[in-house]
């Protein structure tokens, strides 16, 4: 999706879309929260008393963001059929997500097989999707922060960017997540990472004029030693206004 809010708005669908897979199976019962935020440590005994059992939740934590080498190596999006700059080229990202669960019982595994069935199911977020769940966010009248304001989101131009997200599964060896747990201060728990692109940052800042032409100046080289007519050589002297 392209947008100036682009990560937390791809984050808030996420969410969203775990959360309406937990209705069903959570009918008649308090569905689980799902937090846009990296797991925390396990609650701490205070004095004497036993440490208080964890609650059963999800995070969804973006731990890593990338450039999008495909994107980084194709033509400039940002220039139209006729050649003509119709703005600045976006950012182009890759975003690595981690999706824990946490909790003391089974419902844990249960919860983080729900999340990981809500991304299997929506491999792709179409254009449609990402609209119609950010519409559906209520903004404050006096918003005090930019997350709540991501429902304002206007998608960027269908023409020159894809709008759509594709989540995708990554293969993540225990080695590496063992690394991300420990940078956390948490311990391990059960965890599924995921790439979610692309992402494009947009700019609405103006492209500035080039250098105006103030002279132009013709040269031309002299025959060769040989006595051969060389080839006339023309030679633009730019020199820009002051």
């Amino acid at each position: 999706m392209s947008a100036h809010l682009a990560i937390p708005a791809t984050t808030t669908i996420l969410r969203q879309l775990i959360e309406d897979q937990l209705k069903k199976p959570y009918t008649g019962m308090t569905a689980p929260k799902v937090f846009a935020a990296p797991p925390p440590r396990p609650p701490q005994p205070a004095g004497n008393n036993a440490a208080p059992a964890e609650d059963t939740a999800l995070y969804l934590y973006l731990h890593h963001v990338a450039a999008n080498p495909a994107w980084r190596n194709m033509l400039d999006p940002s220039i139209d059929s006729g050649g003509t700059h119709t703005g600045r080229p976006p950012l182009v990202l890759d975003l690595h997500y981690m999706l824990a669960a946490t909790g003391a019982t089974l419902d844990r595994e249960a919860l983080l097989g729900l999340g990981m069935t809500a991304f299997h199911r929506n491999p792709i977020v179409s254009k449609a999707k990402i609209a119609a769940v950010l519409g559906a966010i209520a903004v404050p009248a006096h918003p005090k922060n930019l997350g709540e304001i991501v429902g304002q989101e206007k998608l960027g131009e269908p023409a020159s960017q894809p709008e759509q997200l594709t989540i995708t599964l990554e293969p993540l060896d225990i080695d590496m997540s063992t690394k991300i747990w420990s940078a956390l201060f948490a311990p391990l728990r059960p965890s599924a990472y995921y790439l979610v692109t692309c992402v494009f940052l947009e700019s609405d800042q103006p492209i500035p004029d080039g250098p105006l032409t103030e002279t132009v100046g013709v040269a031309v080289d002299a025959a060769d030693d040989l006595g051969e007519p060389a080839d006339l050589l023309e030679r633009a002297i730019v020199s820009p206004a002051p």
